[in-house]
């Protein structure tokens, strides 16, 4: 049996209806997990098998039977890695069908555990330690499921914070002023985005690939939070608390670095560690090859303001979460704080709830946005008539600045739009409107008509990068706007192709066929055959089909001209060069 299914075209930025097989959700679900970069995960699996060893060895021992309990169980490896080693039942418990939370223990026969299990093997946690709601999981087996004097594994997990100064990090959460190449300010952020503390949502990054000439240290790293999955202590966790510290440089704290450990074993003999290379148990100078990982990443925290500290000043982190997340403040004054001060940070300015972080930066790109100023001042003259074709493009409205007689920035979605609409107030640009779409021109008066068309390659609906080359097509609605004599930047584009080789980012969709000795041949059958049901009809409208070549350097693939002639055709392009 098939069903219509709403597909969003990149190249439109509209959903269309598309037939497909009623269990196209599933496929698409199992396609596009990460579970195979997870037992792809060598250190993970034995750091596992080496604590299920210790604990099924540790009961036997003591003349008890070792009945485990996994939770999240995936592929079913942990059960069959506690099968290896000797454990005399396992009851293994899969959210696709049934969450742990809802499990019962007892003789009926709609039960589903007869006795309570004395070994807990789970692995349920993310980036952020506590996302997938870990801290649920385990009070609830403990209350339900869990003999009273049983072995949990992971044993517990601490979690470690790093308070640095990194304009680099920061340009992923905080906008800049927008500057030509002479150094004159031609558009002000309004204090209501440049104070915004953003969105408390992990930025999770790989901070070992961070440059380390643009991090600086203020405070080290420092266990923040202490989780004790064992039970062996009440099931509380403490949701807030204040150090007091001595910074140990000059410097502007202005965000904060986090990642954990997992102590596996009841003997705090086996760590399996999630810090970046600098901190981690395992780096020196002579072994620099810590495990890669992407599920599990580092996390960056931008903290509400900067705060300028001086070496030996002291300060105060506090540090908060609640049943998913984390944050973080600072205070230099003890006294001082009160409530607000541990209040989760959220957006109200509409930047951050719309775009990624990584948009963001890319709008911070110092040397991209002189391009486009210096573009601008090469072009627009008084009797410019300007039509921006981008989403979140703030940098067009330099145009009046510049003296444009009109400037018109189409904004489909109503975030963005309220966001373009707060930089305009904030300018003074009078001259400047924010439309949803070509159906709102005609109330912007007649004989309207544009001669210079302004878009970045960027557009918030592309799935792949070459989506965002999609100008002339949004442009065709608005042919009867648009001047003879128009001119349309970019003039053209240029998609460059290379072939690389990735040590770790590959087994994100490598076969696993086999992992700790077991054969994973079904499951590599699940990805492929979920893969090439979910990709089915995927792109409504391909862009590029080239085969694949091995190259040295970087090679030209594609270029395309965008010039007047092209409106009435649907063009596509690759990396623009911004032509001057």
């Amino acid at each position: 049996m098939s069903t219509f299914t709403q597909k969003l075209n990149p190249i439109t930025g509209n959903f269309e209806w598309i037939l497909q097989n009623e269990d196209y959700d599933y496929h698409q679900e199992v396609a596009r997990s990460s579970y195979a970069d997870m037992l792809h995960d060598t250190e993970r699996n034995k750091k596992y098998e080496a604590a299920l060893k210790v604990a099924i060895d540790y009961l036997h021992q003591k003349g008890q039977k070792a009945n485990v309990l996994d939770i999240g169980t995936g592929t079913g490896l942990l059960s069959m890695l506690a099968a290896r080693h000797g454990a005399d039942s396992i009851v293994a418990c899969e959210g696709c069908s049934k969450r742990s939370t809802d499990l019962t223990v007892g003789e009926n026969d709609d039960d589903d555990m007869r006795i309570r299990a004395n070994i807990l093997v789970t692995e349920v946690f993310d980036t952020e330690l506590i996302g997938e709601g870990a801290l649920n999981t385990f009070k609830k087996a403990h209350e339900e499921l869990l003999e009273k004097d049983c072995i949990v594994i992971p044993h517990s997990a601490v979690m470690y914070a790093q308070i640095v100064e990194g304009p680099l990090v920061q340009n992923w959460n905080n906008l800049k002023n927008v500057y030509n190449e002479d150094g004159e300010l031609l558009l002000k952020i309004p204090p209501k985005v440049k104070e915004c503390p953003g969105d408390v949502a992990v930025h999770d990054i790989q901070l070992s690939q961070l440059p380390v000439e643009f991090i600086k240290t203020i405070v080290s790293p420092r266990v923040v939070f202490h989780f004790d999955f064992s039970g062996k202590t009440p099931f509380l966790y403490d949701r807030e608390n204040v150090q007091t510290i001595k910074v140990e440089r000059d410097g502007v704290a202005q965000a904060v670095f986090m990642w954990w450990d997992l102590v596996m074993d009841i003997n705090n003999e086996i760590t399996l560690s999630c810090a970046p290379y600098w901190a981690h148990p395992d780096y020196n100078k002579n072994n620099k090859d810590i495990p890669w990982r992407d599920h599990w990443m580092q996390a960056v925290y931008y903290l509400p303001k900067d705060i300028k500290v001086t070496k030996h000043e002291q300060i105060h982190l506090i540090s908060c979460h609640d049943e998913f997340s984390v944050w973080f403040n600072i205070k230099k004054d003890l006294e001082s704080i009160s409530e607000e001060d541990y209040i989760r940070p959220f957006c109200y300015c509409n930047l951050h709830s719309t775009y990624p972080r990584t948009r963001i930066g890319q709008l911070n790109d110092g040397v991209r946005s002189k391009k486009y100023v210096a573009l601008l001042e090469k072009y627009i003259t008084k009797e410019s008539v300007v039509l921006i074709l981008s989403h979140g493009f703030h940098h067009g409205l330099v145009a009046a600045k510049l003296g444009a007689k009109k400037v018109v920035c189409v904004e489909p979605s109503l975030l963005s739009r309220s966001f373009m609409k707060s930089i305009v107030a904030h300018n003074d640009l009078d001259t400047v409107e924010v439309i949803e779409s070509v159906s709102d021109l005609h109330e912007l008066g007649n004989g309207l008509k544009f001669n210079i068309v302004f878009g970045e390659p960027h557009y918030g609906t592309s799935i792949v990068p070459w989506d965002n080359f999609r100008l002339m097509y949004l442009l065709k609605p608005f042919k009867d706007f648009c001047d003879d004599n128009i001119q349309v930047f970019p003039k053209g584009g240029i998609i460059k192709g290379m072939a690389v080789e990735f040590r770790d980012l590959h087994k994100i969709r490598a076969p696993l066929t086999e992992c700790e000795g077991f054969k994973m041949g079904p499951f590599d059958e699940l990805i492929e055959m979920s893969s090439s049901i979910s990709d089915e009809n995927v792109e409504a409208q391909p862009l590029w089909e080239y085969p694949c070549r091995a190259l040295s350097q970087p090679v030209a693939i594609a270029k395309v001209g965008l010039e007047k002639h092209d409106i009435n055709d649907v063009c596509t392009t690759g990396n623009f060069n911004l032509e001057g």
